[in-house]
């Protein structure tokens, strides 16, 4: 049982997460007001902290934890181009084992097939208002604390018994590198780079993300 897990967290955070990351860093480098944002939430959280035992600022677990405007980024960057149990997926599909009735009163025959366009859901006015094609993390803050949506609204981590086991880990994972980049960089997209999805089970870029990592001030670069 153990193994099974292990292996599922490698496999499904293998790729999903980097890909989730290169359409965040898109994202961001088109909205530089949310990269700001983001910016002075972590100089607030490591204001006043030494390096560590290198000189590097490595962060620390509580101080990710604290990271509620980079949470709603990312959370809005995966609403945005909806992911499917943290994949970049278009469409997801079930299927009926025995009768069943939606809470809708639809009422669905064993072996019927089900299918939802959860990048369309990301999408529809009516589950995400009139903005629904805005990239606005503020829809995830409440006073300038995160608040997550229903599972059923936002699915890009499944619901119910089939909720993704790594979402937290997935999310910790995220925002750390995400954090450990833009703390030290400055990710510019390659002007005229051709950016569109690739049609496949996790949506990667097509022709991957080209960028250029300009180091901030009083940073030192330490490679290409």
């Amino acid at each position: 049982f153990l193994r099974d897990v292990c292996v599922n967290f490698i496999l499904v955070g293998r790729d999903t997460s980097s890909v989730a990351l290169a359409w965040f860093f898109w994202l961001l480098n088109r909205h530089p007001e949310v990269e700001k944002r983001i910016l002075g939430e972590i100089r607030k959280i490591t204001e006043g902290r030494g390096g560590d035992e290198d000189g590097e600022l490595v962060f620390k677990p509580e101080e990710v934890k604290r990271m509620e405007y980079l949470h709603a980024a990312l959370s809005e960057a995966l609403r945005f181009d909806m992911l499917a149990d943290h994949c970049f997926a278009f469409v997801l599909r079930g299927q009926a084992v025995e009768d069943d009735v939606f809470p809708d009163g639809t009422v669905l025959k064993k072996g019927t097939k089900v299918i939802y366009a959860i990048f369309s859901m990301g999408r529809m006015e009516s589950i995400w208002g009139k903005d629904c094609r805005d990239y606005k993390p503020e829809r995830w803050l409440k006073d300038g604390r995160f608040m997550s949506e229903s599972a059923y609204k936002f699915t890009a981590f499944n619901g119910g018994p089939r909720l993704c086991l790594g979402k937290d880990f997935a999310y910790y994972q995220m925002k750390f590198v995400a954090a450990s980049i833009l703390r030290r960089y400055h990710v510019k997209v390659m002007e005229n780079h051709p950016v569109v999805p690739k049609l496949a089970l996790t949506m990667y870029m097509k022709y991957g993300l080209k960028v250029t990592l300009c180091a901030r001030d009083g940073m030192k670069v330490v490679g290409k």
